[in-house]
């Protein structure tokens, strides 16, 4: 085992970091309970796989994003973008858990990456163990404007 890092339960792995339950596996990222795959990202459940990100409960596959087939190239393509998104956003394994860590993450961000085609709103929900809240508009009301802002606002009608 070598580079291991913010991690438990790992075995016979090397380049694994903020994540647990990694056996037998090689370049896993934020991800639980792989077994015998390589090149694993923000993933949970994954067995015998290689380049795969947000994906859950998935065995034997190959280019997968969302638990959606894609290209290599798509693929990168997303990694891409993702880290893009996530800027210098790192899970930190507290308690044998992410759950509060992936709530840090900027709800701006999980709009951003939702515009992906391959996005599966509950396969990322399955992987970060809360319920995602995707809208972009909030209904508010004057009272609770005012309180936002930290002064009275009033509504007239011209």
């Amino acid at each position: 085992m070598k580079n291991i890092n913010n991690s438990n339960y790992v075995s016979s792995s090397s380049n694994v970091d903020s994540s647990r339950y990694v056996d037998s596996s090689r370049n896993v990222y934020s991800s639980s309970n792989v077994d015998l795959s390589s090149n694993v990202d923000s993933s949970r459940i994954v067995d015998s796989s290689s380049d795969v990100m947000f994906c859950y409960d998935i065995k034997s596959k190959e280019y997968e994003a969302f638990n959606k087939p894609v290209t290599e190239g798509r693929l990168a393509e997303i990694k891409t973008i993702w880290d893009k998104i996530k800027g210098d956003f790192k899970l930190e394994l507290k308690d044998n858990s992410w759950k509060d860590e992936w709530k840090k993450l900027p709800q701006s961000a999980w709009v951003e990456l939702s515009k992906l085609p391959e996005f599966d709103k509950k396969v990322v929900e399955n992987i970060i163990g809360f319920e995602l809240n995707l809208e972009t508009t909030r209904k508010m009301t004057v009272k609770e404007i005012s309180e936002k802002l930290g002064y009275e606002v009033e509504i007239i009608n011209k």
